[in-house]
């Protein structure tokens, strides 16, 4: 076994050790073979040096977690997607689980999703608005529980907030499904009865079996603005606390990613933009978008994306000074757009 810093050098490599980045989430797995993608992603992430396996050493069977199995992947959301579902439906028809039992298909997701740098990828390559309710709750909740872990809060916190965004949209459930699946903008009388979700989230999960008032304060003021601009209160800045402002960086993100049937889903990177707009018109917390902003980025160096000319590249590099203008590869030409203002990463693709 041999330490050597990230270089062009060692790719074709087996790392002999896990590596992780400064928020203790897992960059690369021991048997990784090293893509160039992955220097890129090491290096972005300012590894200093890695363990690599000698020639005569035999190498280790990669574990699937950023090299993984996508099919397996994509079962294991799909299955919590559908379980998701199966316990919002309920709450339509009248019978309220009890908050235990939303725990059952997603703490083992977040298990892997808190280990696995790559899953939020897999989740904004994803299209189609089919289960949109259902497909933003969960990932409402992987990115919560994301942020919270990026920010620092305590492990228990951590898998609280995760709950806390699977359930902020619950109350959806009691809106009539002619205004929660319209394919044109709400009325102005039908966006107030929008608004009441989150009124009746925090009525139904403070009725469930074993309630959180934590959770449900979460369901109903994750609309809630520091400027006091939000919803259902008008509450501002100390009146709102941490949690919900969580949940509220992970909802707007989620949102603005992800198809819907109104509008198609955009890149991470525009997500990223908007977050920085909000947070700089003072209606998001500034330290939570910016922790949020630098993780987020960082994580698709050496991904594939869309440009809005059409053009499939790779990002290779991300800007300090702006880091939703990456230096990407069209071929073998380098753009930094950074110098092409006309030009956007609109999506990510596999």
């Amino acid at each position: 076994m041999a330490e050597v810093k990230p270089s062009h050098s060692i790719i074709g490599t087996t790392l002999a050790q896990d590596v992780y980045n400064e928020y203790g989430l897992l960059l690369l797995p021991a048997g990784a073979v090293l893509h160039l993608s992955d220097i890129r992603l090491l290096e972005a992430h300012h590894i200093q040096a890695v363990h690599v396996t000698s020639a005569s050493e035999a190498p280790k069977p990669p574990l699937p977690i950023l090299h993984w199995n996508e099919a397996e992947a994509a079962r294991e959301y799909i299955a919590a997607v559908k379980e998701t579902e199966h316990l919002f439906k309920q709450i339509a028809t009248g019978s309220v689980p009890p908050l235990h039992q939303f725990n059952s298909t997603f703490y083992p997701l977040l298990d892997q999703v808190l280990q696995r740098m790559g899953f939020l990828r897999f989740l904004y390559i994803k299209e189609g608005t089919e289960n949109y309710t259902y497909r933003h709750s969960l990932n409402v909740g992987i990115v919560a529980a994301l942020i919270g872990k990026i920010v620092g809060r305590p492990q228990d916190e951590i898998y609280r907030l995760g709950q806390a965004g699977l359930l902020h949209d619950v109350g959806k459930m009691m809106i009539p499904d002619e205004i929660l699946s319209k394919p044109d903008r709400l009325s102005d009388e039908e966006y107030e009865i929008m608004k009441l979700h989150t009124l009746y989230g925090s009525e139904l999960l403070l009725s469930m079996e074993d309630a959180d008032e934590w959770i449900a304060r979460c369901a109903l003021m994750h609309h809630e603005r520091l400027d006091g601009s939000g919803y259902p209160h008008g509450c501002q800045k100390e009146g709102i606390p941490l949690e919900c402002q969580i949940i509220s960086v992970a909802d707007v993100f989620d949102a603005i990613c992800t198809d819907r049937v109104y509008r198609r889903g955009t890149s991470p990177f525009h997500a990223a933009n908007v977050l920085r707009e909000l947070a700089c018109q003072g209606q998001l917390n500034p330290l939570i978008v910016s922790r949020f902003i630098q993780y987020i980025i960082l994580l698709y160096v050496g991904s594939q994306a869309l440009l809005s000319n059409g053009d499939h590249v790779e990002i290779i590099m991300i800007h300090t000074d702006e880091p939703m203008r990456p230096l990407v590869r069209r071929g073998d030409e380098f753009l930094d757009l950074r110098e092409h203002r006309a030009l956007t990463i609109t999506r990510m693709i596999s």
